[in-house]
C-alpha cells in the first residue's frame, strides 16, 4: 500500500510534534529522508509555505538529483494576502523555490482563509485548466467545513482532512463517502495525531488528560490483537478504501523506514473495535486547541 502514501514535510523544514525527540534534521538527514522515500516508492511530498524552509530544502533535493523528482503539493500561507492577479506568479515562484515545472497540488491552508480569499477559487481553477498545476485542493478539520465544500465548492479536485483512531469513521465516513461521490479525492492527515499515540497514558497531562481512558482502549485493542501502535494507526487508515492518500511525518530515516515495512503487508486490524470509539471532547481532536 505504499503506493497511497504521501510524505509529509513540515518536520524537515520545522520541529514539529508532540512527540518530537529529535527536532528538525540536518540537509544531510533530511536528504536521506528524501531518498529512502524514493527508493521505496513514494512519489509525493506534501510541504507549505508556511513550514519554515520545507520547501527551500525539497527544491535543494531535486536540483541536486534531477533524477528523483517528486510530485508536489503545497499550500498557500494563511498570512499572505494576494490580488487575483498576483496568485499565477505567486504559484509559478513556489514551482522555483521546489525546483520543479508544475505541481500536482496546489491547497488552501484551512477553511477560514478559504473564505476570507474566495476570489482566489476561480483563480486556483483557472491556473489548474493552464496546466501549472494538475489538482486544486484544501485542508479541512470538521465536517461542516467538508459538507461547505461538496455543497458550494464541489470543482475541488481533494480535500485532505483528520483521520485516525480516534478522528475515525464513525465521525468520518458518511461525509467523505458524500465528497467521493461528487469525484473529491480523500487525502488524509494527522495518522499519528501528532505523536499522541505514541506516548505512554500516563505522560498524557493538562488538557489531554481526559483522553487517557480511550488511549486505555486502545491499549487493550493493541493487547488483545498483539498489535503495536505504529502497526494499528497506519494500517488502520491505509485499509479504508474511500480514503485515497494518506499523509505520513518523520523525523528520521528510521522512522520512515519502519513505517513502510508495514506498508508492505496487509494486517488484519479490528476496524469494528476502533469504529466504536467515539471522543466526546472532539475539540481535542485538533491539535491547535492542545496549549
Amino acid at each position: 500500500m505504499t503506493n497511497k502514501l504521501i510524505l509529509g514535510t513540515v518536520q524537515l523544514g520545522l520541529a514539529y510534534g508532540i512527540n518530537n525527540q529529535l527536532g528538525k534534521p540536518t540537509l544531510d538527514k533530511a536528504f536521506q529522508i528524501l531518498h529512502t522515500a524514493y527508493d521505496n516508492g513514494i512519489r509525493t511530498l506534501d510541504t507549505a509555505e508556511a513550514y519554515g524552509d520545507s520547501q527551500e530544502v525539497i527544491g535543494a533535493f531535486q536540483k541536486k538529483y534531477p533524477h528523483k523528482k517528486f510530485n508536489i503539493i503545497t499550500k498557500l500561507s494563511v498570512n499572505l494576502s494576494l490580488k487575483k492577479d498576483e496568485l499565477r506568479n505567486h504559484i509559478l515562484s513556489n514551482c522555483e523555490t521546489l525546483h520543479t515545472d508544475k505541481l500536482l497540488g496546489y491547497m488552501f491552508h484551512n477553511h477560514q482563509g478559504f473564505k476570507k480569499n474566495l476570489d482566489l477559487y476561480d483563480e486556483v481553477l483557472k491556473i489548474r485548466n493552464e496546466g501549472i498545476i494538475e489538482k486544486a485542493g484544501i485542508s479541512l478539520y470538521t465536517n461542516d467545513e467538508i459538507e461547505d465544500i461538496i455543497d458550494n465548492y464541489s470543482d475541488f479536485d481533494f480535500i485532505q482532512i483528520p483521520f485516525n483512531l480516534f478522528d475515525n469513521q464513525s465521525k468520518r465516513k458518511d461525509v467523505l463517502e458524500k465528497a467521493k461521490a461528487k469525484n473529491i479525492e480523500i487525502h488524509t492527515r494527522s495518522v499519528f495525531l501528532q505523536g499522541l499515540f505514541f506516548k505512554k497514558i500516563e505522560d498524557i497531562k493538562g488538557k489531554l488528560e481526559t483522553l487517557r481512558p480511550y488511549m486505555e482502549t486502545l491499549t487493550g485493542i493493541k493487547e488483545k490483537h498483539n498489535l503495536n501502535t505504529q502497526t494499528l494507526t497506519l494500517q488502520y487508515v491505509l485499509q479504508k478504501k474511500y480514503i485515497d492518500a494518506v499523509l505520513i511525518g518523520v523525523e528520521s530515516e528510521d522512522q520512515l523506514l519502519g513505517n513502510l515495512s508495514i506498508c508492505n503487508g496487509t494486517i488484519d486490524i479490528p476496524h469494528d473495535l476502533i469504529d466504536q470509539i467515539s471522543v466526546k471532547e472532539e475539540e481535542l481532536l485538533n491539535p491547535s486547541n492542545w496549549n
